[in-house]
């Protein structure tokens, strides 16, 4: 009798597609197995007190039996596996997952039957589409002149250099600073920084935190008084109010010319 003859196979779960099976193979076909083992590596077997080859079976059983054991077991699961999928002709789209139902001792044993459930998900049917069948439309909009000079402004703001400045800090200008930021007294994680650059205007601070460093000079020590956002995206923080004690090490202002000449090396391109 073959191994998938003998090997019972039984479709538990078919949702989508998954398919979960229980896999069963006798303890008399492992016991098969184990007999024919011993018999291969009899002529093999040097032990004391026994001449080499002349090894009992049973004495082979006894000593070697459950390493054996456990060496069918892992290739029967494994031959079961691939067995089982090619009887049922499932497609795997997801590596197999094997969850052992029997008393692993009870197998090494041959007390109780090898029994298993293999689950997976399985490759969809479908029919091929001619791909000269298909059409693709591509989406195009058109951008208007203001278009392109806001985004002009806007690479430029972000590739703008800074040079430093002899005087107050006005909209626009980067302001260098070190800053520890406190709730109820409390400092708290991620409200300090050194040497962090505030662009003044470019939202890039919680509201109010930028316009109150307009009119600071280097070396100036200011307390900023801000609320966090309620839709902050740090809990503990939401709609608190904080204080930031901030010294200013460096205003800088930004360099003149980096916008007409980006604009004119788009337009010449443009044109």
């Amino acid at each position: 009798m073959s191994k998938a003859q003998i090997m019972q196979l039984t479709e538990r779960r078919s949702e989508g597609l998954l398919r979960v099976y229980d896999v069963v193979v006798p303890a008399a076909e492992l016991q098969q197995k184990l007999n024919a083992k011993i018999a291969e590596v009899q002529p093999r077997v040097r032990l004391n007190g026994f001449r080499p080859g002349k090894v009992p079976s049973a004495h082979i059983r006894k000593m070697y039996g459950p390493s054996m054991m456990q060496d069918i077991i892992n290739e029967t699961v494994q031959n079961s596996t691939r067995e089982s999928l090619e009887k049922v002709n499932a497609k795997p789209a997801s590596e197999p997952s094997l969850d052992l139902k029997s008393d692993i001792n009870d197998v090494v044993a041959g007390k109780a039957d090898l029994q298993f459930e293999l689950s997976l998900e399985i490759m969809p049917d479908f029919e091929p589409v001619d791909l000269k069948t298909v059409s693709i439309t591509r989406p195009t909009t058109a951008v208007a002149d203001e278009q392109v000079e806001e985004q002009l402004d806007t690479i430029a703001k972000a590739n703008r250099g800074f040079e430093d400045k002899d005087g107050a800090a006005a909209d626009g200008d980067a302001v260098v600073i070190d800053f520890l930021g406190r709730i109820d007294g409390e400092a708290f994680d991620g409200g300090a920084a050194n040497d962090a650059q505030v662009v003044i205007g470019s939202n890039q601070f919680i509201p109010g935190f930028e316009e109150q460093l307009i009119g600071a000079k280097a070396g100036d020590e200011r307390t900023l008084k801000v609320n966090f956002p309620d839709d902050y995206p740090a809990e503990n923080l939401k709609g608190k109010a904080a204080e930031f004690e901030t010294k200013v090490k460096t205003v800088r202002a930004p360099k003149e010319g980096a916008r007409t000449t980006l604009g004119r090396r788009n337009w010449a391109l443009k044109v």
